[in-house]
């Protein structure tokens, strides 16, 4: 070696773990897929509950002031997802407000935008229903109505399909206590439903959702505060299995590319069939692709130590 010559510093390894001798790369690649693995597993378990309405109960607020009072069993229940700066809404919620008493219908203000919002309504809309779209309308628990039709179409919907509601037996309010027995298992939900004005029109929602307390079926009693009731506030018993549903198109004109079917079931929403599985992967894919010019930099580095090392002891020999 030369006096005054530097010593080239590719040879140097300034970090504790020196990348050119170690496997850094692989172990990251391995780190990736294991991540992509969890997240998969994680997700199957998850998209595995199958979400389900078994039995509907109402009573009025009139219950509450009597010693004792049995809830009554409706036809049909309408699941109502409005908001009040949608437009169509207006004359889907009139043509809602003319069904029959026996059909229970439960409006939900699930938009945040909305003075009324409620987010037990808005995490049904995003996590059971998997909607996208207002206004919409769920027959039943298990039929889609969406589009410029779906207001016409309530009443055929609920002529073809009529539930046998069961679960919630001997379902009584007593000093302020609901209690019941329940033959089946899955979550009991009350629904506060009382009339809201639009907040814009100013004109009456007959029973908008303003809150709701749920309990496992087994507990067999709910106590109810009545001190944050409002007046004229109707009471929705639902018992439903927790998970996400997987729902029947019946509109005849549906909002979005949805193929209508009699007998072909489909996710509530297009965009509810990615799974997070599929986006770990595809973030996973970039991360690699992203690090690919620091794979090279580093196979460069570790060829041109090698060869720097092999000319610094030709020189110094």
């Amino acid at each position: 070696m030369v006096w005054g010559e530097s010593r080239p510093l590719l040879n140097k390894c300034l970090l504790p773990c020196c990348m050119a001798s170690s496997p850094w790369p692989a172990l990251v690649l391995v780190l990736l897929v294991l991540n992509a693995g969890v997240v998969s597993a994680n997700q199957t378990e998850t998209d595995g509950n199958e979400g389900a309405l078994h039995d509907v109960r109402v009573f009025s607020q009139e219950c509450m002031q009597n010693d004792t009072c049995e809830a009554t069993k409706p036809t049909h229940l309408v699941e109502y997802f409005s908001a009040d700066w949608c437009e169509p809404c207006v004359q889907v919620g009139e043509h809602l407000n003319n069904l029959s008493n026996d059909t229970l219908v439960l409006q939900h203000h699930s938009s945040p935008q909305d003075a009324t919002f409620l987010s037990a309504s808005k995490l049904k809309y995003d996590r059971e229903f998997r909607l996208l779209f207002y206004p919409s309308i769920v027959v039943n628990g298990n039929h889609l109505l969406t589009g410029s039709r779906q207001a016409l179409d309530v009443s055929s919907v609920m002529e073809n399909n009529t539930p046998e509601w069961s679960g919630l037996e001997s379902l009584q309010v007593e000093n302020n206590t609901l209690s019941w027995d329940a033959s089946l298992n899955g979550r009991v939900s009350v629904w506060m439903l009382a009339p809201t004005p639009h907040q814009e029109s100013g004109k009456m929602h007959p029973a908008v959702a303003y809150d709701r307390v749920s309990v496992e079926a087994g507990e067999g009693s709910l106590l109810l505060d009545e001190g944050q009731l409002r007046d004229n506030t109707t009471f929705a018993v639902l018992l439903e299995q927790a998970g996400r549903r997987t729902m029947s198109i019946a509109s005849l004109a549906p909002t979005g590319p949805v193929d209508v079917s009699d007998t072909q079931e489909v996710n509530t929403a297009p965009l509810a069939s990615i799974s997070w599985a599929n986006v770990a992967l595809v973030v996973g894919f970039v991360l690699v692709l992203s690090l690919a010019p620091a794979f090279v930099i580093h196979h460069e580095l570790t060829t041109g130590s090698k060869e720097s090392k092999a000319q610094y002891k030709d020189e110094e020999e």
